[in-house]
């Protein structure tokens, strides 16, 4: 099965987030937990209603046009099963989404303008499930990535179902069935703190049920799928966003509590100190409409080397002092200085 994307399109770049966290500064990277990039080609195990599936994707270039090349590597591999599964990789890679609207707001402002240089075709990659990327936010939350990392991985190895090819092991996410019938203490053995422990069990039970429709948010206006999130126990407005950024496709979430997030706009934006939660909405305002991409563009940062990002805070900072830009929030906290100035009406 062959697949053209919407141009500009750029499979490396879509990738690096969806392969693992950035280096540490010890430089040993993290061991893949569900996403597998194999002989050239990225690997993963999906359920589509029946028996897994392991299906692989990798890069053509047919007229200097980049295409993905989708294949089922095991598992069933009728006529419906590759429907769905080319479905679910035209939504993982947003192959029809059209970016330019997004390049375009980006030029009016002096980091996002080089982000799009550096990262230019990177797609925001979309989770499978939605249910898999809720509670892997709520295992996220408020630890280190190595934590995070260390947990998800005990849970998907104990709780998930996995395939075998050419004598690799590929993982799945676990299934609400299977946590559903978890017990708090024995997700505490995985070092699941007590309260997630009970969050995902719960949300676990109410995805088996049906009372809890997960994947039905993706038919839903963002605002009421936000409301929805916000609504389950454990989750607070970083995990909704982050939700509706990484499953639902939402091109307009801001996790403005992110850390991560915060860090990226006081280094490359020339503030003093990490700006609040209040002070990233107000920077993003300029964002509108296309805030998941600028925070995933500002996010993908974090996996370049720090002679890079050196160099272009000091490209920015020189093209704001040529500028002259000076401004302030209204609450006297420096503001975001690498945004161009908007037209006078």
């Amino acid at each position: 099965m062959l697949l053209k994307p919407q141009e500009p399109f750029s499979f490396a770049h879509t990738l690096r987030f969806t392969l693992g966290p950035p280096a540490p500064p010890s430089g040993q990277p993290f061991a893949p937990l569900l996403d597998y990039f194999e002989e050239r080609e990225y690997r993963r195990v999906t359920d589509v209603g029946g028996p897994l599936v392991l299906y692989g994707v990798r890069e053509e270039l047919r007229e200097s046009r980049p295409m993905l090349r989708l294949r089922i590597l095991a598992g069933p591999a009728n006529e419906e099963t590759q429907r769905a599964v080319r479905a679910q990789v035209e939504s993982q890679f947003s192959t029809a989404l059209d970016l330019k609207p997004f390049y375009t707001l980006a030029k009016q402002d002096l980091v996002l303008r080089r982000l799009v240089a550096r990262f230019c075709g990177m797609r925001i990659p979309q989770a499978p499930t939605v249910f898999g990327t809720l509670i892997s936010a709520i295992l996220e939350q408020q630890v280190n990535l190595r934590f995070a990392h260390q947990v998800k991985k005990a849970l998907i190895e104990t709780y998930g179902r996995h395939m075998e090819f050419e004598g690799r092991r590929y993982n799945a996410f676990p299934e609400p069935a299977a946590l559903a019938i978890a017990a708090p203490r024995e997700l505490r053995r995985l070092q699941v703190s007590g309260p997630k422990a009970r969050y995902i069990i719960g949300i676990s039970r109410d995805t088996l049920d049906g009372t809890l429709d997960l994947e039905g948010l993706r038919a839903v206006e963002p605002r009421a799928a936000h409301a929805k999130l916000m609504e389950q126990k454990g989750v607070g407005p970083w995990t909704a966003q982050y939700v509706g950024l990484r499953a639902l496709g939402h091109p307009d979430c801001l996790p403005a509590a992110d850390v991560g997030l915060q860090k990226a706009c006081r280094d490359f934006y020339g503030l003093r100190k990490q700006p609040s939660t209040a002070q990233v909405e107000r920077l993003a305002r300029r964002w509108a409409g296309w805030r998941s991409y600028a925070t995933f563009y500002l996010w993908l940062t974090y996996w370049e080397d720090a002679a890079w990002k050196q160099r272009l805070i000091e490209e920015v900072n020189a093209e704001r002092r040529g500028s002259g830009r000076s401004r302030k929030f209204p609450d006297g906290v420096d503001s975001p200085l690498g945004l161009a100035p908007q037209a006078s009406t």
